[in-house]
């Protein structure tokens, strides 16, 4: 296994540039699923903050309890309203590549 002094970046572009199989020193495998963790993260906090307001002005929270995630559907399977946070609705044809 190669190691070296050169920076993240460098190890990044490096292994654009050769394909699989070139070395970093934080592997998709292992990236990958801490990024989605951190993400989680965040759809937690947006979600607890999560109101609807009734008729009489009043603010209802519905995001305070566990959110169930569908990984590989990417989306919250337990409370919809978090789903928003997700993706991004794009205008027109910018988002058909989703």
């Amino acid at each position: 296994m190669e190691e070296g002094t050169e920076g993240h970046q460098q190890q990044w572009v490096k292994a654009c540039k050769q394909g699989f199989g070139a070395y970093t020193s934080s592997s998709f495998d292992k990236s990958g699923p801490l990024t989605e963790t951190v993400l989680m993260g965040n759809l937690a906090v947006h979600s607890y903050n999560h109101f609807e307001t009734d008729a009489k002005g009043n603010r209802k929270f519905h995001g305070r309890k566990q959110l169930l995630w569908d990984g590989e559907n990417m989306r919250i399977t337990n409370f919809e309203p978090a789903n928003q946070f997700v993706r991004r609705k794009y205008r027109g044809s910018w988002g058909s590549g989703w």
